[in-house]
């Protein structure tokens, strides 16, 4: 099993500032060495480490930390859509093979129809011509200008973040599940079955909250364009480790062996062009 998105990082409050108060189990470090043990006990052998900071020298944090732990096996950096020198810092980065991609916080600006901006599309243009995927993090507001710019760049490889953040915790589903099934109809995108229990009730969500959602994705992607992630440590804010991936994994469990290994690992080395030792 690939778990197909967690992060790490040193803590320090300054490049950290996304953290409020309510976050404090997050305020420390958390790199390979405490992440390792949660892998063993819940029977993945790889990861993929997303950004975590808006900064450049993360994308190389991370790529250090892929060239010391062969499991981590593949790093999606973070994209200065601005930057004058964008062309050359990807040419560069994308020398490293365990760079798979890029990802900007769409969900924090505060222009909803930022995903479609010429500055982002022209940035994530650059991506294709060098074979990187594009992590879309989204709320449901964000979804229409994604489609858009999913419709602008057909051949480039967009994979959707925690499932589009729907309001789990007070059970919609509209105008996501309208939005997500809209996107989804576009083939080159694949979603992330990620980070779920931070928009459900941190102290009382249950595995059941879940499952409408899970549903909703497998009826929009099918199993060929899903993929399970845990958004560790991130996740932490709700859940252990080891309940995240089984409360997924449990939503999967009718499904055919087949359909449970695209989601648990075909889909990622898929959709990150992981090949197979």
């Amino acid at each position: 099993m690939i778990d197909a998105h967690q992060h790490f990082w040193i803590y320090n409050d300054h490049d950290y500032v996304w953290m409020d108060e309510t976050m404090a189990v997050l305020k420390q470090d958390h790199g390979p060495d405490r992440f390792m043990p949660l892998m063993d006990d819940t029977g993945v052998q790889g990861s993929i480490a997303v950004q975590a900071r808006q900064m450049n020298r993360e994308t190389d944090y991370l790529l250090d930390l892929a060239s010391r732990h062969s499991w981590i096996l593949g790093v999606v950096g973070w994209l200065d859509c601005t930057a004058r020198d964008l062309a050359e810092q990807l040419e560069r980065l994308s020398a490293n093979p365990a760079l798979k991609g890029f990802r900007e916080l769409i969900h924090d600006m505060p222009d909803t129809d930022y995903a479609d901006s010429p500055v982002h599309r022209n940035a994530v243009k650059l991506l294709g011509t060098l074979d990187l995927s594009y992590d879309l993090l989204l709320k449901p507001p964000y979804i229409p200008a994604a489609i858009r710019l999913v419709d602008s760049l057909p051949d480039q490889r967009f994979i959707v973040d925690h499932i589009g953040k729907p309001a789990i915790s007070s059970g919609e589903m509209e105008p996501w599940r309208r939005s997500m099934i809209e996107l989804a109809r576009r083939p080159n995108v694949y979603c992330k079955l990620s980070g779920m229990v931070t928009e459900a009730d941190w102290s009382a969500w249950k595995p059941a909250d879940l499952k409408p959602y899970i549903e909703v994705c497998l009826e929009a992607f099918g199993a060929r364009r899903l993929m399970i992630g845990s958004d560790w440590p991130v996740c932490t804010l709700a859940a252990t480790y080891q309940d995240v991936m089984h409360a997924t994994l449990e939503s999967l469990a009718p499904l055919s062996e087949s359909e449970r290994a695209w989601i648990t690992e075909d889909t990622c080395r898929e959709a990150y062009r992981i090949e197979r030792n």
